[in-house]
């Protein structure tokens, strides 16, 4: 199974370098980061948390390791023409190799980033069908080096893959809804396994509080049947099933957790061993392929467990 870390907040390339010479000597097997403008929990932009941009951090994540896979999870498309996301993508396949890209792409949630820019967020299903177009995109850009594609949320004319790379990209989608795992099953090559929608829907009025809701009500039995979606899209559009892997909100080695989320399969606690025997047992269920870690002091405890399971 592939162990991703979630990587941090970077502030400077002096104290990047020794993380980053922390997860290749862990043995790890690559970062994601996520794609944000900021977030203003408290409505005061001012005082907002302020993202990284993912590009430029994988970029000189490259620089740095010669081994990591680099991913994001997942970049924002609804905020420009998906080629222009999907390009940075080419380009870091042109760089390291499209075996070590992880291309993870979104439709967007967070209402103030749209608003911040003058931009009407869509209604969600409005979102998915972009997102469905901009997979399409993807798709014909990685398989075949051109696209086109003529609708009414995405436009591509004769347009070639740039720049040339050799090797495709992992094309990444996530999600709970079961249009988007169907749509990760017909298109993506790694479907990552968020809180059931069938929980709690996402408002636009506090997004980060319902998506935490949400991710804590669900349980390992949804993600069995989120997964068995999964591989019956695939199976229905004739493609390999895609990888599909979920990502670990809370990690505290040496403490259980709260007993109230002890089936959550976001939260995993206790001792190293345990850990890894939970992480095989919901890997086995669900039919992960990879897992991703918090970047946390505690990882050199639970890595070498986890890659002996």
């Amino acid at each position: 199974m592939e162990l991703l870390v979630s990587l941090g907040s970077v502030r400077d390339l002096d104290r990047l370098r020794p993380r980053i010479a922390r997860l290749d000597e862990l043995g790890v097997d690559g970062v994601l980061l996520s794609d944000h403008l900021f977030f203003a929990p408290g409505g005061d932009r001012n005082a907002a948390f302020r993202a990284n941009d993912p590009i430029v951090v994988l970029g000189a994540i490259a620089a740095l390791s010669d081994r990591l896979r680099l991913g994001t999870l997942v970049a924002n498309i609804g905020l420009a023409h998906p080629a222009l996301t999907l390009r940075h993508f080419a380009q870091l396949a042109g760089l390291v190799g499209g075996d070590r890209v992880i291309a993870g792409i979104g439709a967007g949630w967070n209402t103030e980033e749209f608003d911040a820019l003058g931009v009407d967020m869509p209604a969600h299903r409005a979102r998915l069908d972009r997102l469905e177009a901009a997979c399409a995109l993807a798709r014909a850009l990685f398989d075949d080096g051109i696209a086109t594609l003529d609708g009414p949320h995405v436009v591509a004319r004769d347009l070639p893959s740039a720049p040339t790379y050799k090797g495709r990209p992992t094309l990444l989608v996530g999600g709970g809804s079961d249009r988007l795992l169907d749509l990760g099953g017909r298109y993506a090559d790694h479907v990552d396994l968020n809180g059931s929608s069938r929980r709690r829907p996402l408002s636009r009025a506090q997004p980060l509080v319902d998506d935490g809701a949400r991710r804590h009500a669900t349980t390992v039995d949804d993600l069995v049947e989120a997964a068995t979606r999964v591989r019956a899209a695939a199976a229905a559009a004739g493609r390999v099933p895609p990888i599909c892997s979920v990502v670990v909100d809370t990690l505290t080695v040496g403490a259980d957790p709260d007993p109230s989320l002890a089936g959550c399969p976001y939260v995993l606690g206790g001792a190293p061993r345990r850990i890894a025997d939970e992480v095989a047992e919901r890997a086995d269920r669900i039919g992960l392929g990879a897992i991703v870690l918090p970047e946390s002091p505690d990882l050199e405890l639970v890595v070498g467990p986890l890659k002996a399971t």
